[in-house]
């Protein structure tokens, strides 16, 4: 089948393809029968409470957005501005970099290595601390950054301080990512669901107490969610600290000056996390801003259909979550034959939950686009491409898959290499053709030239998974953790 197939049952240091390096009663879940009911099980137990934390997560932006949309059209726009600068330079960074404890805190923990752990977690606050640096001085120029971007001179200052309040919450946002990555490598997925759960409702309430009652307008949205983000990764603290997360303590060794040392996978991975998030996010804001060539008309429907996607993505994405922590611990046990098993289970049940996604919205096209919009003839617009959106989602939810498996292989730099090139060389210019070109597809350019992209993207992450050694990736555990 490849090079692991070919060598199979030849040792590297001992140990074969189907040893791992612990004994199963010391590897996290390798107790887990070997059928694949009790993979999909184990699956469907990580996967339910991410799905619910990351669709409350969006949930902030939907509130933002509904708050913006009762006070003023200037609002509304300013809104929509603020958080697409607020996504590209500040949250796509911070959620990237924290996809390396994706790896690194599976892995270590898959390993044997407890401690490593936190370790690792350690080093990813100290990062995020020099990261967001940078970031929020970009947040307080934005003002006058942005007016060099929008026409509307008002719209951009109304936009940059809208960041300035949002800068209240971006340390809380960075540590909560940091602080679930800590949890779920130990296969916890329940602590962060339970510290969002409860902090929706108090974003929610705060920004409709600023916003309106206190009279501060779009500024008090952006300042209810930003105190909300400060108080979730109290939770989360608060959760482990309290006997629900007892179980955890074993992962923590104190703090220590080694969270300074050993840096370089850190960063490698955090590099290639980030470039993936900002080669997707960014040509997706590029694709949806072309629209506005089309007419107002087309560029409310494309981000009408784009915010339907969004959502529906989110539940490939908290699957691939949970897929890259059990690949993780796997591969991190030594465990590469039971990996490899698992790695076709999951493509499959991505592909299925596309295509669920898909003729869920294709089945509602009509009812989805009179809930978003009033306007007939957006209406029209969105029902009339809601196929090509349909089909996107089986797409979209098999690349979260192979994402989902490099992250557990600590194989991201791949993925970012490949995004980057296929989005910006060939997906965004091709689209653009598709859609205001000789074609003249319009909104179905648009989706028909992002799916083909993808499943560019997807062909070659496979390929490169089937020809890879997955070996090597054991042997770098090993040797990143001191085995």
């Amino acid at each position: 089948m490849d090079s692991d197939a070919r060598d199979d049952e030849v040792a590297r240091d001992g140990q074969t393809e189907s040893t791992p390096l612990l004994p199963d009663s010391q590897s996290i879940k390798s107790t887990t029968g070997d059928s694949w009911g009790s993979e999909l099980w184990l699956l469907g137990q990580y996967s339910l409470p991410l799905i619910a934390t990351y669709l409350l997560q969006y949930s902030y932006s939907i509130i933002t957005t509904f708050v913006a949309g009762h006070l003023s059209a200037d609002a509304l726009a300013a809104a929509s501005v603020g958080m697409t600068t607020m996504n590209i330079v500040g949250f796509a960074t911070v959620e990237g970099m924290a996809t390396a404890l994706d790896t690194l805190c599976a892995q270590a923990y898959g390993s044997g290595n407890l401690l490593n752990v936190g370790l690792h977690v350690q080093r990813m606050l100290v990062l995020m601390v020099l990261a967001i640096i940078p970031i929020g001085a970009f947040w307080v120029a934005s003002p006058w950054v942005l007016s060099l971007f929008v026409r509307q001179h008002h719209l951009a200052v109304m936009a940059g301080e809208f960041l300035w309040y949002s800068l209240v919450g971006l340390p809380g946002y960075a540590s909560f990512e940091a602080g679930k990555r800590f949890l779920q490598a130990q296969g916890d997925f329940r602590g962060a669901m339970i510290a969002i759960l409860v902090c929706t409702p108090v974003n929610a309430f705060l920004s409709w107490l600023f916003a309106f009652k206190l009279g501060m307008g779009l500024n008090g949205a952006a300042l209810g969610a930003a105190l909300a983000n400060v108080i979730r990764p109290v939770l989360l603290l608060a959760y482990i600290l309290l006997p629900a997360g007892k179980f955890s303590h074993q992962c923590w060794g104190g703090f220590s000056r080694e969270a300074f040392t050993k840096w370089g996978p850190m960063v490698r991975l955090s590099f290639a996390g980030t470039a993936v998030n900002l080669g997707e996010w960014a040509a997706s804001e590029i694709l949806t801003f072309s629209t506005s060539y089309l007419g107002t008309n087309y560029l409310a429907a494309q981000s009408v259909m784009m915010t339907i996607s969004v959502v529906s993505w989110h539940i490939p994405f908290s699957i691939s979550v949970a897929i890259s922590t059990r690949i993780g611990h796997l591969i991190g046990a030594g465990n590469v034959a039971k990996a490899r098993r698992a790695a076709v289970l999951y493509a499959v049940v991505c592909a299925l939950v596309g295509s669920t996604d898909g003729l869920i919205i294709f089945s509602l096209r009509k009812q989805l686009a009179i809930f978003f919009s009033d306007d007939p003839i957006v209406g029209d617009l969105v029902s009339k491409a809601m196929l090509a959106v349909a089909v996107f989602q089986i797409i979209d939810a098999i690349i979260c898959c192979t994402n989902g498996i490099l992250r557990g292989l600590g194989r991201q730099s791949v993925a970012a290499w490949v995004v980057l090139i296929v989005n910006y060389v060939a997906t965004v210019p091709v689209t653009i053709w598709l859609e205001l070109g000789s074609p003249g597809l319009k909104l179905n350019g648009v989706w028909i030239g992002l799916g083909s992209g993808m499943v560019l993207i997807a062909i070659i992450e496979g390929l490169y998974m089937k020809t890879l050694r997955w070996q090597d990736c054991v042997a770098s555990v090993k040797l990143r953790e001191g085995m």
